[in-house]
């Protein structure tokens, strides 16, 4: 398993495949959605498996005060259950915490909300939705 910072168009390119095919194709978003202003300023990850194929994708975008929200976690399902959405989650914060920055902030479907407290997180408002799926806010200190 390999964590890289997606700093190049191919990379970049790679995060989105992985997107798509999660959010767009499993969960019917709308790819339109899906891409947004704040591809450009976000940190993107990609995730690979011992054999190099890209599985699993994460971004990250400074806010204010030391806040980042992560955002667009993804594991691609056939890869699910390996850790690897931990894996990706533990390389933010330890990302976001040499870039300075004190707290995380993400929107976490509903369904996925053990899964973040796990990591650290605590369900910080009610539920809201999010193309068309139940989500809430959910903060950690890094």
């Amino acid at each position: 398993m390999e964590i890289k910072v997606a700093d190049t168009k191919e990379l970049y390119e790679q995060c989105l495949d992985i997107r798509m095919k999660v959010f767009v194709d499993e969960q019917n978003v709308p790819a339109d959605i899906e891409v947004d202003e704040f591809e450009d300023v976000c940190t993107h990850f990609v995730l690979y498996d011992d054999s190099g194929e890209a599985v699993g994708t994460v971004r990250y975008r400074p806010l204010d005060g030391g806040l980042v929200k992560v955002e667009r976690m993804a594991v691609l399902k056939d890869h699910r259950g390996k850790k690897y959405g931990y894996d990706l989650m533990e390389g933010v914060h330890d990302h976001a915490r040499s870039a300075g920055h004190k707290k995380a902030k993400l929107g976490a479907q509903v369904h996925a909300i053990p899964f973040y407290e796990k990591l650290g997180y605590s369900v910080s408002s009610d539920a809201f939705d999010d193309a068309g799926i139940p989500h809430k806010y959910m903060t950690r200190e890094l």
